[in-house]
């Protein structure tokens, strides 16, 4: 069955960059409230990402944690919303090559199949 990369996106990549900026609000001394409020999620929501119980199928490296965290720092000046935080990493995930190293590895789809990207950055 093939998979395709928005399917990836909303059910693996959305949740793990809500985890990610989680992750970074709390070390940045929001309260989980705050941070559900924020992302238009439940308290219990957020709570799970925070313990690890939701969206660990994906893991970011340091750069992109790096962009989190800069991202997050936006948010909490008022200079961006949660939603435009969520879109912007995603766009970030997506030209960086993860959505198809993802879709790559999940889907079975190789870069003959794919066609370099081309899918994965539509």
């Amino acid at each position: 069955m093939i998979t395709y990369p928005a399917e990836l996106e909303a059910n693996l990549v959305l949740p793990a960059i809500r985890k990610e900026i989680c992750i970074a609000a709390i070390a940045s001394g929001l309260k989980q409230k705050e941070i559900a409020h924020i992302l238009g999620i439940t308290e219990a929501a957020a709570s799970q990402y925070l313990r690890g119980k939701r969206a660990s199928e994906v893991k970011f490296n340091s750069k992109f944690k790096i962009k989190v965290r800069e991202i997050v720092k936006k948010v909490i000046l008022g200079e961006i919303g949660g939603f435009s935080a969520v879109q912007t990493l995603a766009f970030e995930f997506k030209i960086s090559g993860g959505l198809c190293r993802l879709h790559d590895t999940a889907g079975g789809i190789g870069p003959e199949t794919c066609g370099l990207g081309e899918v994965c950055l539509k």
